[in-house]
């Protein structure tokens, strides 16, 4: 009789310690995890058993950096990732944003890195979710059902089959904007002026505290603008 309840207790316990699930660096929040908004940090858990473990994630990265005397707050764009996961742990691995250059950088193309818990490099495709405009309160659930249901190279369909050898990453990233361009390593480096980037700075801390605002917050902002 013990060694039947044991059993069981065994069963059980492997069936919830073996998950998947990944890791992001300090100051990494998610607003979009598999259909479902998010405002996860440092640990997000995947769905294995979701069609050959293809996992979609949205995340913006933040940093605050010194320059010329004074901090800065740095926001990045929204990133898209999409790939396969089994139950296991996997870590994303962001470059540091230390300066104004290394944060445009960042912005114009992203460095991303993802292993596995074996520290081996997994494929993955990434892109950005853009939108243009005022950036307050947006709705990420809305916005990628509507980037799913297009030609986006990181889109997951909501009832087919992906196919994982589309796009496929090998140690490297693919980024795109919103039209799905890709952006080569070879491509030229877009010149953003300070003045840019202070602007879009600004914008996305206007939308991260839009969504750290309760309801009341949210609706007298809305009204001032108005």
């Amino acid at each position: 009789m013990r060694s039947i309840i044991a059993l069981l207790c065994f069963s059980l316990f492997s069936q919830y310690a073996i998950a998947a699930s990944l890791h992001l660096p300090d100051r990494t929040e998610t607003v979009f995890v598999n259909n479902k908004a998010s405002h996860q940090q440092s640990k997000v858990v995947l769905d294995s058993t979701l069609p050959n473990g293809m996992q979609q994630i949205a995340f913006r990265y933040q940093a605050r950096y010194r320059d010329n005397g004074s901090q800065n707050d740095f926001i990045s764009d929204v990133i898209v990732l999409r790939f396969n996961a089994s139950e296991q742990d996997y870590r994303l691995t962001l470059p540091p944003i230390n300066s104004a250059a290394s944060a445009k950088k960042f912005n114009l193309k992203p460095a991303i890195t993802l292993t596995d818990s074996s520290g081996n490099k997994i494929a993955f495709t990434q892109d950005k979710l853009i939108k243009s405009g005022l950036q307050i309160g947006r709705d990420f659930v809305q916005e990628m059902a509507q980037y799913n249901a297009s030609a986006a190279i990181a889109a997951v369909a909501s009832s087919t089959v992906i196919n994982p050898s589309l796009n496929p990453v090998s140690g490297a990233t693919i980024a795109s904007d919103h039209s799905s361009q890709v952006i080569s390593p070879s491509a030229d480096v877009i010149e953003v002026t300070a003045e840019d980037i202070t602007q879009a700075e600004v914008m996305r801390m206007l939308d991260y505290w839009y969504q750290k605002a309760n309801n009341q917050t949210q609706a007298e902002f809305k009204a001032k603008i108005n």
